[in-house]
């Protein structure tokens, strides 16, 4: 009994495919998933500059023999070396390191959120044209049938010799056609299909299901690449004091056991000892390298200035792109009206002219064309009704607003 419900539940969130089933999905693809091993990536480069600030503890054996040596001077040494070096000071350096690791994980999490909302826009885009080509294969279908119908009454008006056949050929040459926009317009829906399951990572097996967004709630603009590039600035910023003349101080201790052979004592006085501790504490200070260090810093502060200026040139060319949706909105509103006006005009003219054409009052030309044009009006209606869908997403995207809020909205 519960396999039979989860298989009934299975399938009827199959046929009810639509975004609020695509797009979760969507962020789990394999684009996503790789900006998440990102952010792992930037967590061990962190963990591994902290290492900086402990000790480095190192274990040597030693083995070494030499054929021809003075008579004090052993000709074998064997033994083992255990130690351990920590850096006190560094100038800096270290810190530095960790800031711009820091800002380096802040910006891989906001490259996630990126192209988290990257994939939702294009999914959306994906799931109307999906929709846009579902429609028009529907209104091509409708179009096949009425002319289907009217292949099958000339028929038997032909063949009762009260037509002549000039007309039903036309008839049968327009239903050929509709064969025809059929087959290319099913191949395109199948593209549409495939372009979908890659982006969503989810299975489509049914007609998806029509979706109305909720219209976004606009505020300012900050987007997450915007915020990933701030950080980027941070990783540059910090870099500059990466590069730098303060001296670093480490200390250094070690104890080795060594085995001397081969070699003249002189009665114990050449004696090597057996065991031997040795503590060096180093400064080790650059006092002159031609400048090196300061043109590096240079030329890191003017990769901070660069990437200064096309953050300030992306973020205007962002915020012209976010006016031009938010424009797009009211355009693609008054477009949709448009066509559902002329759709119901013709509709109404249609009915006129087939009733006409039944009657023998109109050519068969006339009445072609009057159903070609019904048939454009109700494409063209549900097309425009598509695009005032994707501009809402469009100007959300634009805006940096969770795409996934526009649909938490119609629930």
């Amino acid at each position: 009994m519960r396999h039979t419900v989860l298989l009934l539940l299975t399938a009827q969130s199959l046929i009810c495919a639509d975004l609020t089933s695509l797009l979760p999905s969507a962020k789990t693809n394999l684009r996503v998933a790789s900006e998440r091993l990102e952010i792992q990536k930037s967590q061990a480069q962190l963990d591994e500059a902290k290492t900086a600030y402990f000790p480095t503890v190192t274990a040597t054996a030693l083995y070494k023999k030499k054929d021809k040596t003075p008579a004090f001077e052993p000709n074998k040494i064997q033994g083992a070396e255990i130690g351990a070096k920590i850096s006190i000071f560094d100038g800096f350096r270290r810190e530095a390191l960790l800031d711009a690791l820091h800002a380096s994980m802040n910006s891989a999490t906001h490259s996630l959120a990126q192209e988290e909302q990257n994939v939702l826009m294009e999914t959306i885009a994906a799931f109307y044209d999906y929709l846009d080509t579902q429609d028009r294969l529907n209104v091509n279908k409708e179009k096949k049938k009425e002319l289907l119908s009217e292949v099958q009454r000339y028929e038997i008006l032909v063949k009762n010799e009260l037509a002549t056949t000039d007309i039903l050929k036309s008839l049968i040459a327009s239903k050929l056609e509709t064969d025809y926009d059929e087959q290319n317009l099913n191949m395109l829906l199948e593209k549409h299909r495939k372009h979908l399951e890659l982006l969503s990572a989810m299975p489509i097996h049914e007609p998806l299901m029509y979706q109305e967004l909720a219209l976004p709630i606009f505020t300012t603009l900050e987007r997450h690449d915007l915020q990933s590039d701030r950080s980027k600035i941070d990783i540059l910023r910090k870099t500059e004091d990466q590069y730098t003349y303060l001296p670093s101080i480490t200390l250094e201790a070690k104890h080795k056991y060594m085995e001397y052979s081969g070699y003249d004592a002189m009665g114990g006085t050449n004696l090597q000892p057996l065991n031997q501790n040795e503590i060096t504490a180093a400064l080790t200070m650059t006092l002159f390298d031609m400048g090196r260090i300061a043109k590096e810093r240079e030329q890191a502060r003017l990769d901070t200035l660069k990437a200064k200026n096309l953050l300030d040139y992306k973020t205007q060319s962002l915020s012209n792109d976010a006016q031009i949706a938010l424009m797009s909105i009211k355009t693609s509103q008054n477009a949709y009206e448009a066509a559902k006006a002329e759709e119901e005009a013709r509709s109404e003219a249609f009915g006129f002219i087939k009733k006409r054409f039944e009657a023998g009052l109109v050519n068969t030309t006339t009445y072609l064309s009057e159903l070609t044009n019904l048939t454009y009006s109700r494409a063209k209606a549900r097309n425009a009704l598509n695009t005032l869908q994707v501009a809402k997403a469009s100007a959300a995207y634009a805006y940096g607003i969770d795409l996934m809020s526009l649909i938490e909205d119609k629930k």
